[in-house]
């Protein structure tokens, strides 16, 4: 039991970092919002969501991510951040709960996409600059949600393989 809880931890851990360091390792600043920026962190979201699911691919997300804003100073964004890669990881985690199958995994990472391109939009309708700031991340959001998904969606063979290894999900009885 105690292994247990200290391989979830661990691997949580390191998910994080891995978060954190593909976010910063092709990063792309959007010149017309101060802060914003394209990233590819949202493939290493996608990915360890399915395998891991629940509060540690929850904590991962949003934490690993909002470290990459503090890093790059992006400050303003963290907050957004934080709910919104944490509701993307969610998302991925509860939609692939009970089925491992490609439709539903591909199906899970496209809503997830779509919560973060919509999340920062709101996000920065209100808080960052009103239509003009919205509209100018828009479209590289939604760029950065397909490479993602795309992505995400090639490595889904491995990422099945890894989920069934870890075994970190909860069993469930059919």
């Amino acid at each position: 039991m105690m292994q247990d809880k200290t391989k979830k931890l661990t691997t949580t851990a390191v998910m994080t970092a891995l978060v954190f360091v593909v976010t910063l390792l092709i990063y792309i600043p959007v010149p017309a919002v101060k802060g914003a920026y394209f990233n590819i962190g949202d493939v290493i979201i996608y990915c360890l969501s399915f395998i891991l699911g629940g509060p540690y691919a929850v904590f991962a997300a949003a934490v690993g991510s909002a470290l990459a804003d503090l890093t790059l100073g992006s400050v303003i964004y963290i907050p957004a951040t934080l709910l919104i890669k944490g509701c993307m990881a969610l998302i991925v985690g509860v939609v692939t709960l009970k089925s491992m199958s490609f439709g539903r995994y591909l199906l899970a990472c496209v809503i997830a996409g779509l919560v973060m391109a919509f999340g920062y939009c709101t996000y920065e309708f209100f808080v960052i600059g009103g239509w003009a700031a919205a509209a100018a991340t828009f479209i590289p959001n939604m760029i950065q949600a397909g490479c993602g998904v795309a992505i995400a969606a090639a490595l889904y063979h491995p990422m099945r393989s890894l989920r069934s290894r870890f075994a970190l999900r909860p069993k469930l009885s059919c």
